[in-house]
């Protein structure tokens, strides 16, 4: 019994020298985060490298410039422009050449339910707030992975840190649900990770954003194709048709984008299949796990489901290509489920 009263008190002696509480992890993280204000509005942000904050995506969407102040000051820093974006999982890198604060270090284990954490913001325009809570679930929303969290979150805290209790990051406040109580969602880490790793070096204006914007708006096929890739002898448009389509409606939406543009082959869709196993590889053999891939290099990976390819099989049929499984299939033209990317001929 005493023997097993020592091993009692020493695990919690180890587990309080390994856990930090509130105050210590506000007062290590705090002067590496940040508010920051738009002509459009204002959010949260924290340092992940010298002179480059993380935030959400939709935090500078639509502003023309922006600033910071830290959360432990009244001084405006300029934001320089951007070095890293990924719209689809609403993350953003910003650069600011005039600071340079330690960077929030990233939690080599990933996030579990039950979890403590942390967050630091400003909710409402309240700057350094933290509050905590736990890991209360894990959701996948059109495909991206979300941590669901107890710790409240507002208007303004988009963009801050969620921390493990060491006070290290484990996600990325990003949103929260309004009809419910402690609704609130974060960002995985992992798709920081995959952003930071393909940051620019040479920043960026905000304003080309909003250009990009109105592309999609005002010519969203030019957006599809927007800046395509070279792979072997073909040019790959950089992101998939909205939506599934028919065979049909597949042929006639990739010819409508002119220029040549047309559905891959069979043979060529085996081959982007290839390409982007080696990208994953490389992703799994950095971080040791499959991960949420969905961004390479300004690149959008194919998705899990079914791609058509130009190849008939007879009058009513034509081969597709599943990526999840690495399958090609024949399918009824008629179907409506296929997702659509464009290539052409070099």
């Amino acid at each position: 019994m005493k023997n097993l009263l020592i091993l009692s008190f020493v695990l919690s002696s180890l587990n309080h020298f390994f856990s930090q509480d509130a105050s210590l992890i506000y007062k290590n993280t705090v002067n590496s985060t940040v508010t920051i204000l738009t002509n459009d509005g204002q959010g949260s942000g924290f340092f992940v490298a010298p002179n480059i904050i993380a935030t959400n995506y939709h935090v500078v969407e639509g502003a023309t410039n922006a600033s910071c102040i830290l959360n432990n000051s009244d001084i405006e820093y300029k934001i320089d422009g951007y070095v890293g974006v990924d719209e689809s999982v609403d993350l953003i890198l910003l650069k600011v050449s005039t600071l340079n604060k330690p960077a929030i270090k990233f939690a080599v284990t990933t996030a579990s339910i039950g979890q403590k954490v942390y967050v630091i913001g400003s909710p409402q325009g309240l700057p350094a707030t933290i509050s905590d809570g736990i890991i209360s679930g894990m959701r996948d929303f059109e495909g991206i992975k979300l941590l669901q969290m107890t710790a409240s979150i507002s208007p303004g805290s988009s963009g801050g840190p969620v921390l493990n209790s060491n006070g290290e990051l484990i996600g990325i406040s990003v949103s929260q649900l309004t009809e419910g109580q402690n609704l609130n969602f974060a960002i995985p880490k992992s798709y920081l990770q995959i952003l930071l790793d393909f940051k620019k070096n040479t920043p960026s204006t905000l304003s080309s954003l909003i250009s990009s914007e109105k592309l999609k708006e005002e010519a969203p096929n030019s957006y599809l194709i927007h800046s395509p890739i070279k792979m072997g002898n073909i040019e790959v448009a950089q992101f998939d048709f909205k939506g599934y389509m028919s065979w049909y409606d597949a042929v006639t939406a990739c010819a409508d984008l002119g220029n040549g543009w047309r559905l891959p082959t069979k043979k060529e869709l085996d081959i982007l299949y290839i390409s982007e196993f080696n990208s994953r590889n490389s992703y799994i053999e950095q971080y040791g796990k499959s991960g949420p891939v969905l961004t390479y290099a300004n690149f959008e990976f194919f998705d899990s489901v079914i791609y058509w390819t130009s190849t008939e099989d007879g009058k009513d049929k034509a081969w597709t290509h599943t990526f999840y499984y690495n399958s090609q299939r024949i399918f009824d033209k008629n179907y409506p489920s296929g997702k659509v990317r464009a290539v052409r001929s070099l």
